[in-house]
């Protein structure tokens, strides 16, 4: 049994504070919150939190932890030749990495990710070894590899498919791999200048039939969109999750409201104002294109939140020059558009939850998951004590 006492909790719902209290863990589970508590605790483990504020473990909707898109320079490992030939076993290099970002985002307090697509099924062997115990990282849910209409924007990281049967015959393989969540790329990556976010990459019928054998194994679709069209082709084929929603029009956002489908905004992907990095990383040109799309991905999100449609967390990291462990900046972004750091906290916790469906999950609460970060100060007050995080507990074992 783990408990923590003297500490202050935001549960992930209530904006008020349970003040002075002690949280009791057991068996992987939360197993009573004690408010104002003054009870002493023997023959278990105890963590004086010393009036410091806990919160429920934070959830990323979208990471890449395959991909790596800018890195460290120094501490990149050598998977291609100096001339750029890809080595053979380059997925063996993918994998050392990937297992780093893993233990990154934990130790940052994300408890609880979702992946948008992995390198050759590498996630697949990731999921298992967290399972297992063989190294460190968050819960980890996988999507495989993304269904798309053309040639992937990362080596290894897409099927390419066309037709209805072909659709289905993609959702099918991901089931084989045992994906979590079926990602469909709707529309062209940012990346590749000259190429059109207009355009849905499918057709209502083929992404209709994608979204019914996906949910005929219960499987939640979430779709990358940048552009009215691909949304609102995605909207109408029933799909659960919009990603991105750059350039959406008040007609593709009164349809994801009538849905009540959750937007997944990734406001570092792309970010209008990049960071340093990725300013040193990136030509003049994608620069510019990163500015833009940036600029029209802000001003989509910001009027979606406005007209109230439902948010949860999620970064895109390791695209775009997003660093892993650093996911919670993204509750920064987001109060950038005008969320209250309640909101933003929530969509962290409690609202990302609901968006993946998980059901015990996002709230310090009985019976939930025993997955609880510490913060040094009240996050309702300083949201920015959310990227430091004091400590991290996970399944009701102290990971950090």
């Amino acid at each position: 049994m783990l408990v923590i006492k003297n500490v202050n909790v935001f549960d992930g719902v209530n904006e008020e504070i349970i003040k002075n209290a002690a949280i009791i863990m057991e068996n992987g589970k939360i197993k009573e919150i004690i408010p104002q508590c003054t009870k002493s605790f023997e023959d278990c483990e105890v963590i004086d939190a010393e009036g410091k504020y806990a919160s429920p473990g934070f959830i990323d909707c979208h990471v890449h932890f395959t991909l790596d898109e800018i890195p460290d320079k120094e501490r990149q490992l050598n998977d291609q030749s100096a001339g750029g030939v890809i080595f053979s076993n380059a997925d063996s290099y993918v994998a050392f990495r990937t297992v780093e970002a893993a233990r990154k985002t934990l130790e940052a307090g994300f408890t609880t990710v979702v992946d948008g697509g992995g390198v050759n099924y590498v996630d697949v062997a990731l999921k298992d070894a967290i399972k297992m115990g063989y190294v460190q990282g968050p819960d980890y849910y996988i999507s495989g590899k993304q269904i798309t209409a053309w040639p992937s924007h990362f080596r290894g990281l897409g099927q390419e498919t066309y037709g209805p049967w072909g659709m289905r015959r993609m959702v099918r393989e991901q089931l084989y791999w045992c994906a979590d969540q079926i990602k469909i790329e709707n529309s062209a990556p940012i990346r590749s200048v000259g190429r059109s976010l207009s355009k849905s990459a499918f057709t209502l019928e083929e992404m209709t039939a994608a979204v019914e054998e996906a949910h005929s194994a219960g499987l939640l679709v979430s779709v990358h969109a940048r552009g009215s069209n691909p949304v609102k082709v995605s909207v109408e084929a029933g799909v659960d999750l919009i990603c991105h929603g750059t350039g959406m029009d008040d007609e593709a956002i009164e349809m994801i409201l009538e849905k009540g489908i959750y937007v997944l905004p990734t406001l570092a992907s792309p970010n209008p104002n990049p960071e340093q990095h990725i300013l040193n990383a990136k030509s003049k040109r994608v620069i510019e294109l990163l500015k833009e799309t940036g600029k029209t991905q802000w001003e989509s999100i910001r009027k979606a939140y406005k007209a109230g449609v439902k948010m949860a967390l999620s970064t895109d990291s390791g695209g775009v020059g997003i660093k892993h462990g650093e996911n919670a900046k993204e509750m920064l972004r987001m109060k950038e558009i005008g969320m209250s750091n309640f909101e933003c906290l929530k969509a962290a916790t409690s609202e990302a939850a609901k968006a993946m469906n998980f059901k015990s999950k996002g709230i310090i609460k009985e019976d939930y998951e025993a997955d609880i970060v510490l913060l040094k100060e009240n996050p309702l007050e300083k949201l920015e004590t959310v990227c430091d995080v004091e400590k991290v507990i996970k399944g009701g074992k102290i990971v950090k």
